[in-house]
């Protein structure tokens, strides 16, 4: 079950990079929460997730992620880890930060996902060692 909940990750971010809010609703529990320390704040539901999209945009241009990688945490538990690179909105300054999410899910649905601004800490809560 572990590499279809890697699918289902991907197809998430696929999805929500696509700002697929149909297909994003096909992937995600109707119970879904996220939790960004960039924003500090948990959004909800299907409109969260956009509304999350929305404002990563509002802050910052040109927005992608390199250096994905995705790994199997238990049966429930994605954790990927990549680099976040863009533009601030407006100033244009280069952006360029490793993050990863810890991703839960229920059903083969995304039932939560959690931001980290620390690869390490992240590694820590999924009880990964790299």
């Amino acid at each position: 079950m572990s590499q279809e909940n890697v699918e289902v990750v991907r197809a998430l971010l696929e999805a929500w990079n696509a700002r697929d809010a149909d297909r994003l609703s096909s992937l995600m529990d109707p119970e879904a929460e996220f939790r960004s320390q960039v924003e500090q704040r948990t959004y909800r539901g299907v409109a969260g997730f956009v509304q999350y999209r929305n404002d990563v945009a509002a802050v910052m241009e040109d927005f992608h992620t390199e250096e994905d990688r995705f790994l199997e945490v238990g049966s429930d538990r994605v954790l990927h880890l990549y680099r976040v690179v863009g533009r601030g909105a407006g100033s244009g300054v280069p952006v360029s930060r490793h993050n990863a999410i810890l991703w839960e899910l229920r059903n083969g649905k995304m039932f939560r996902g959690q931001v980290y601004l620390d690869q390490r800490k992240a590694l820590e809560a999924a009880g990964v060692r790299e």
